[in-house]
């Protein structure tokens, strides 16, 4: 049952290839910050910038950028440090890929932070390990979420602290971001929570059970018992590079209702995210897709997939009691628990999230007792809260509000 279900969708795909084998014309890139790398974004915007490698504790080689103060500021001083930490299939490019009014790592360096910009392994930024060699390890790409939460999240955060002196640090999280916060932060063993003053939750997920993506149609009961099989023969076990056949067919699920040009729609982290474009800067639309998806593993996108079948905040799924006996010493999964948390929290859902679902955004405010504010921006999206023209109005006011309470900059 399992080869006849497999040979059927790599036999739609084929199919589906032969339909669309013409040649599509070539976007045109004019914009030169297409081909920038994340300094060069900053650079290019009159603010200084520092490259930092953060090691973890497993090896793994992360790359953190700085901005330690705005364009004008009177002291060259540092503030007090901010960390923003990107989503699923993201990369830091995202907080500083608007214009500086745009942008909320510029934003934030404006009004007196010192602000750290972070990578998850297997990122573009993040794509190094002192042992393993990633073009050609395939340990290099057994993580999921489970590892940032676990690893990165702690390594940055200390890194920051040591670097800057300071005792406590804001945290800004999107998406994939938030729920390695929630994972951390709501365990009240790990000690990290104590340095953080403020959690700022942009798209929060943990529960995943209701997104409208559609990586939802890789994640149906058919093949609940063998999920992770079968995305490990349609995207193999390394870096999770879904092919453009794979891409165009997601999109028929993301795209066909709604009118948008095909650059987003051959782009798998907007058909992931959800392809509306109302509150986007179009002309800006190639410097997105430029830096788009960053890179993961396989590994984490089936324990996303694992959380849209179960619709549980917990750890990866390896599939059998005695597998999992072996990585966790019990037979499930071990669940993440949010209502624990102590750190005050700020979160700004949106109505029209593919990924972040009302039903599912629910769940995180009725167990955050943390909870010091809360926003819902009825047209807002999961990418609108990073990317949108009007974030710095909808969203960063408030965002510096909460900020300057909890965690001010000076």
């Amino acid at each position: 049952m399992i080869f006849d279900f497999v040979a059927g969708i790599l036999s739609f795909f084929l199919l589906f290839s032969l339909c669309c084998s013409r040649s599509l014309p070539k976007v045109q890139q004019p914009d030169p910050e297409c081909d920038y790398n994340i300094t060069q974004l900053i650079q290019s915007k009159g603010y200084p910038w520092e490259e930092h490698k953060v090691t973890t504790a497993d090896g793994y080689i992360l790359g953190v950028f700085r901005i330690p103060h705005g364009r004008n500021a009177s002291s060259s001083t540092p503030g007090r440090p901010v960390l923003l930490q990107h989503g699923l299939l993201d990369s830091a490019t995202s907080w500083v890929i608007n214009f500086p009014e745009q942008s909320l790592g510029f934003i934030l360096a404006d009004a007196g932070y010192d602000v750290w910009l972070g990578n998850m392994r297997g990122n573009h930024y993040s794509r190094a390990h002192v042992k393993y060699n990633p073009d050609h390890d395939e340990a290099f790409w057994d993580f999921s979420w489970d590892d940032m939460a676990r690893d990165d999240l702690p390594s940055m955060i200390y890194y920051i602290l040591n670097q800057t002196k300071q005792t406590q640090i804001g945290y800004v999280g999107h998406s994939q971001g938030t729920m390695i916060g929630f994972a951390e932060f709501g365990n009240l063993s790990n000690l990290v929570q104590n340095n953080v003053s403020l959690y700022v939750a942009l798209a929060p997920v943990a529960h995943v059970g209701h997104i409208k993506s559609p990586i939802k149609y890789l994640s149906t009961t058919t093949i609940i018992k063998d999920l992770e099989l079968y995305w490990h023969i349609l995207f193999g076990r390394n870096e999770f590079l879904p092919s453009s056949d794979i891409v165009r067919w997601l999109a028929t699920y993301g795209c066909e209702q709604i009118i948008v040009d095909r650059l987003i729609c051959e782009n798998i982290f907007l058909v992931l995210y959800g392809p509306e474009k109302k509150n986007l800067n179009e002309t800006r639309m190639p410097v997105y897709v430029a830096h788009e998806p960053a890179g993961t593993s396989v590994k984490n996108m089936i324990h996303f997939a694992q959380g849209v079948q179960t619709n549980t905040f917990q750890a990866y799924d390896y599939g059998s009691p005695e597998k999992n006996q072996l990585h966790y010493n019990q037979t499930t999964p071990p669940a993440y628990a949010i209502r624990p948390m102590k750190v005050p929290t700020a979160i700004f859902s949106g109505g029209e999230d593919w990924v972040a679902d009302s039903d599912d955004v629910s769940f995180i405010l009725d167990n955050v007792q943390s909870l010091v504010y809360q926003k819902l921006i009825p047209d807002y999206n999961h990418v609108d809260f990073i990317w949108a023209m009007d974030a710095n109005k909808f969203v960063y006011a408030d965002l510096l509000n909460v900020m300057e309470k909890y965690h001010p900059p000076t």
